[in-house]
């Protein structure tokens, strides 16, 4: 199985319209002498891959029933090795979104997890990242696109400053390969946008734009085509891409997918756009798109 290893950046102050997060309330008296079972183990292990996942995508994940990994969720939850939060939706509710805690990494011999509870507007962008890694793998030949790898970024991507030399990085969360009408292309994904002010997105898409150009010149398997970002919301992705319409070389390699409301087809329906196309494309046409454009 393609894994979605953990990451590790800096983590964003949660708002206060998503305050209802349900940390463990008592690790250390339900844990004493507990012992996962395989089943919780294997479903650990995910949470610990993959970050933050909901409760379908653990479903997929795991092969098991939906009662079971729900009351295995339940038990573990209960036991304070994993926390949960559901965050709010306009219309219905939402599935509740979980990750490691650090009793829970302790329980399976990983490093201590990010602290997600002080991060939630990041949760569900994450979570979607996982989603669209789903979406290509198990539907990504119908629409053209053939999952080859997928890394998460535990500290972004350190790259050398084609000018100067210079170490630099960008805070990418994680990287994309695909077989794409023949050729082998990688795309970079971001998805905590939240943690950058507005006014310094432009010189943050500058940074993308360079990076693309350079990357161009490597020996790196695959071309790398593009920079997909995904949002919480539509207005997010709008800012998003009026900040690539200002800079060269971004308004067609930049391409914006808000997680809601459709992240549940992020690589099979037009939910992707570019500064340069007011129109909603597929992900593979705009990948094939930007492939022609890098050339």
């Amino acid at each position: 199985m393609l894994q979605n290893p953990t990451s590790a950046a800096t983590s964003s102050r949660p708002d206060a319209e998503e305050a209802n997060v349900q940390p463990s309330s008592r690790p250390v008296l339900e844990v004493r002498g507990y012992r996962p079972r395989e089943a919780d183990r294997h479903l650990l292990t995910l949470l610990c891959e993959h970050q933050v996942l909901t409760t379908a995508q653990l479903v997929r994940l795991a092969r098991m029933p939906e009662r079971t990994v729900q009351h295995r969720l339940g038990v573990l939850y209960r036991a304070g090795l994993l926390s949960r939060y559901r965050p709010r939706a306009a219309v219905g509710t939402s599935p509740y979104h979980g990750w490691l805690t650090a009793v829970g990494a302790d329980a399976i011999g990983t490093g201590p997890p990010e602290p997600w509870s002080e991060d939630l507007a990041s949760v569900r962008t994450v979570a979607a990242l996982s989603e669209l890694w789903l979406d290509l793998r198990d539907h990504g030949p119908e629409v053209g696109l053939t999952l080859t790898g997928w890394r998460r970024l535990p500290d972004g991507l350190s790259y050398a400053d084609p000018r100067t030399g210079a170490d630099r990085r960008l805070g990418a969360d994680a990287e994309l390969g695909a077989r794409l009408g023949g050729i082998d292309v990688r795309a970079l994904l971001f998805a905590r946008i939240d943690r950058i002010p507005r006014a310094r997105l432009g010189p943050v898409v500058t940074r993308w734009s360079a990076h693309l150009a350079a990357a161009a010149s490597t020996t790196s398997p695959g071309l790398l085509i593009a920079v997909l970002v995904l949002t919480r919301t539509e207005r997010q992705r709008m800012t998003v891409l009026e900040a690539a319409s200002g800079v060269s070389g971004a308004t067609e390699r930049v391409a914006g997918g808000a997680a809601e409301p459709s992240a549940g087809a992020l690589a099979r329906d037009a939910v992707w756009r570019t500064a340069a196309d007011p129109h909603d494309r597929r992900l593979a046409d705009v990948l094939a798109h930007a492939a022609e454009t890098g050339k």
